[in-house]
């Protein structure tokens, strides 16, 4: 049993395929079938001693996975907030100038 909880899924509405670094994309470009981008937590009450005694509506684990397609990465909070700062200037740059 998965101690993973799904937050986050982009199952409806797959990632774009990346054609290589020399291609400028546009969101005409066929999309990943099947694939999707998925962030999970690990809930509060998950231990590791493997009981389920602790309250629910707790502090998750600091802990993201990052999926995509097949492949995962662990994060720790201190990555996931240098993730959040890149991603939100990002944000803000492109604020939909195009």
């Amino acid at each position: 049993m998965s101690i993973w909880a799904t937050i986050f899924d982009l199952e409806d509405n797959p990632p774009y395929m990346y054609q290589g670094s020399h291609v400028l994309p546009s969101e005409n470009d066929l999309r990943e079938d099947g694939w999707s981008v998925q962030l999970a937590e690990v809930p509060s009450h998950v231990t590791r001693d493997g009981r389920d005694d602790q309250p629910e509506d707790g502090v998750p684990w600091p802990w993201l996975r990052l999926s995509i397609h097949s492949e995962d990465a662990l994060l720790h909070r201190k990555q996931v907030a240098e993730l959040h700062q890149a991603m939100g200037a990002w944000l803000e740059q492109t604020g939909g100038s195009r």
